[in-house]
């Protein structure tokens, strides 16, 4: 099933090749390719914190209750790019959980887990044409919660989702071993609801992305990460009426 397709830049930043993609829902069969990329991807990152690795058996598993993959392949029918979604239900993996959805709206929910790019592809803006994807397959299937971690060092990722409209919930450390995940990585929570409008907001404070303490004590105040100036990386956190987007 094709979702798209088009023309890309290969080396973007050096000797540039253009090249043709196609993005399309990938198999079982080229799962093994998959964690490949994301295996090589995780090898040149600076900071390993940035990027939880999924294992073949657990992505395999997700996939066959249900979970997808959004490839996007190049020329050579190699894949260069991918978005992982799953639909957790009444698991307690469900993020649903962490922002305190009812327990009704857990049964609507999306994960946008892992989005992983061949560094030679960087620059064509692959995560938002993944993610326009997703949202469009899945809304089509009832499904109106995008939930997503992402960490707080990974500045560049942080704004692509939040310029889609997913605000800054929760602030907690998640994917560690212990139950209450002393021992995880910090992740911001996102969410998006498909199906709620913005109230009047009452309060305004700007945070410096990487303030972690001040970001945690506004979150407990009742506030949400609405909007990230590029140029400043600055976090616009709102207060509204109600929390109702």
């Amino acid at each position: 099933m094709v979702l798209g397709k088009g023309n890309l830049l290969k080396n973007k930043h050096t000797n540039m090749e253009l090249e043709e993609y196609k993005m399309k829902l990938l198999g079982k069969d080229r799962l093994r390719e998959v964690i490949d990329l994301q295996q090589h991807v995780y090898d040149n990152l600076p900071n390993k914190d940035v990027l939880y690795i999924d294992s073949y058996e657990d992505m395999l598993s997700d996939m066959e209750e249900g979970a997808k993959v959004i490839g996007v392949l190049n020329s050579r029918d190699r894949v260069i790019a991918y978005r992982y979604i799953a639909f957790p239900g009444q698991d307690k993996r469900n993020m649903g959980y962490d922002i305190g959805l009812s327990p009704e709206e857990l049964n609507k929910v999306v994960h946008l887990e892992t989005t992983v790019v061949d560094p030679k592809y960087r620059g064509n803006d692959l995560q938002n044409l993944t993610l326009g994807a997703a949202k469009k397959m899945v809304t089509q299937e009832g499904y109106n919660h995008f939930l997503c971690t992402v960490s707080p060092y990974n500045f560049f990722s942080l704004y692509n989702i939040m310029k889609n409209g997913l605000k800054i919930k929760a602030l907690k450390r998640k994917y560690g071993s212990s139950e209450d995940g002393d021992d995880g990585l910090w992740r911001f929570i996102l969410h998006s609801d498909m199906k709620k409008q913005v109230l009047n907001p009452v309060d305004l404070v700007i945070s410096k992305w990487a303030n972690l303490e001040m970001q945690r004590d506004l979150i407990e105040q009742g506030y949400i990460g609405y909007e990230i100036n590029k140029k400043d990386q600055q976090l616009n956190y709102i207060k509204f009426e109600k929390a109702n987007i």
